[in-house]
């Protein structure tokens, strides 16, 4: 398992002459398959990153090795909101480090596994994704990738996992929460029962959460640590971003958790390689961890957004979040980024954000986003139902899988779509890195953060697409 299948389709889709004549002949690509939110980020945030650009002096976010300290303390404010008051002292401002997206947390956990853990072998449970095999050359670490056995099913049951788990014992284990490309997730008894078999081999276990939580609506998932944990598990690296969630896939913005010599060795290389993991457009970031506790906070009293006899209650809570976040926020970053003068980022945030208000708009707009969606994937079936052989319908996150009733091998299906169609698919063999070309057995990946016009306009494409035969 070798970079080779991403590479060919990197090389395939985004030559520049190839791309050219497929824009002439199609008036554009159509996207179906990214695993990038391509909706418009909530509104508040642009707002208030624009207002940074505008009013900050950007030399401050010239950021620590860990990243801006205000971002960092935010995440630690945002994550024990979610895991309860008797996990608070296993995660602080020293067991976060933000790196450069999800990749960046992922390529320097590995490093770390490699050189200081001594890990050589890594399962994969479900599929790997883009440059995860790079990762794995680079530091000779031999990588399996194991889907379910089940039908309609990409990530592997509990009960597979566990076995899996116990037979190979893998150093490194890797779990994605929704998983990519399908969206699929353990519930909390099937999630326990993986990380007690993970624990039981001695194997580390890599926690990805990207992306979680594209709306409010969602609720959490289960996450990796006990109900009650003094301090961070010495064997597990949970990796989250802000990236594809909220479409602020430009800021690469992502961030891991774990114990503290893992953050450290982050940190050195950071320093060594990448300088500022966050620049520009930190308060965005802050804003977005706030809210994101808020409307937590907001589903757990079960309290409805535009219902008026619910505002006041509403108002009330998203208050009390705010000055919870802004008292970590003062004590973790009293200073501006560089600690050079006092104005720290809460009295920049603080100081223009109507907080009930902005709580709002970003419920609105996520919302919103979770509906087009919704109404993305639901055209999708009735456009093209009956050419579907089998489906998983993501219960999480945007992306859905599929497979057509006939066709093409993957490879072919994947480029006549690109050049007799103008769509650009990703499919099974580019997530798991398969030295193949020929597969009739693969999934393609299909995503519903697109606009509503565009997204139809793919399918529309698709459908006269398989149509004509190109399909078979």
């Amino acid at each position: 398992m070798t970079y080779r299948s991403l590479e060919r389709a990197n090389a395939y889709f985004y030559d520049p002459a190839r791309r050219a004549t497929a824009v002439r002949r199609h008036g554009g690509i159509r996207y179906l398959s990214s695993g990038v939110n391509h909706l418009k980020a909530p509104s508040v945030l642009l707002d208030i990153a624009a207002r940074e650009l505008k009013e900050r002096m950007l030399v401050e976010n010239y950021t620590a090795p860990g990243g801006a300290p205000a971002v960092v303390a935010a995440i630690a404010f945002e994550t024990h909101e979610r895991i309860g008051a008797a996990a608070f002292g296993a995660i602080g401002p020293a067991n976060i480090a933000i790196t450069a997206g999800a990749t960046g947390a992922l390529a320097f956990a590995f490093r770390y596994l490699a050189e200081i853990a001594g890990a050589r072998t890594a399962l994969v449970l479900g599929l790997n994704y883009s440059y995860f095999s790079t990762i794995c050359d680079e530091h000779r670490i031999a990588y399996r990738t194991c889907c379910s056995e089940e039908p309609d099913s990409i990530l592997p049951s509990a009960a597979e996992a566990v076995a899996l788990v116990a037979k190979l014992r893998p150093d490194i284990v890797v779990l994605t929460q929704p998983t990519n490309p399908s969206g699929e997730v353990y519930n909390a008894e099937e999630l326990d029962a993986v990380i007690a078999a993970v624990a039981a081999t001695g194997s580390w276990l890599v926690f990805d959460e990207v992306p979680d939580l594209a709306h409010p609506g969602e609720a959490d998932r289960p996450h990796p640590l006990p109900a009650k944990a003094e301090a961070f598990l010495e064997r597990l690296i949970w990796i989250n971003s802000f990236s594809k969630s909220r479409s602020l896939a430009g800021l690469r913005a992502g961030w891991l958790i774990a114990d503290r010599p893992v953050v450290d060795f982050v940190r050195r290389h950071n320093e060594r390689l990448l300088w500022s993991p966050v620049h520009a457009g930190a308060s965005a970031l802050v804003l977005d961890m706030v809210l994101r506790a808020a409307a937590r906070r907001v589903r757990a009293a079960s309290l409805v957004v535009g219902d008026p006899k619910d505002d006041a209650a509403i108002d009330h809570l998203v208050v009390r979040v705010t000055r919870r976040a802004g008292r970590y926020l003062k004590l973790f970053s009293p200073y501006s980024d560089d600690f050079s003068r006092p104005g720290d980022l809460w009295a920049f945030l603080d100081a223009a954000v109507d907080w009930p208000q902005a709580f709002r708009r970003y419920q609105v707009d996520l919302s919103a986003t979770g509906a087009i969606c919704a109404a993305n994937w639901q055209a999708f079936e009735g456009r093209l139902g009956d050419r579907l052989r089998s489906v998983i319908a993501a219960p999480a996150g945007f992306n859905h899988c599929v497979k057509f009733d006939g066709g093409r091998d993957e490879w072919a299906f994947a480029r006549y779509a690109f050049d007799d169609a103008g769509l650009d698919f990703y499919t099974e063999s580019v997530f798991a890195d398969y030295d193949r070309e020929d597969s009739s057995e693969y999934w393609v990946r299909i995503s519903t953060a697109n606009q509503k016009e565009i997204f139809a306009a793919g399918c529309e494409k698709l459908s006269d697409f398989l149509d004509r035969g190109h399909g078979a």
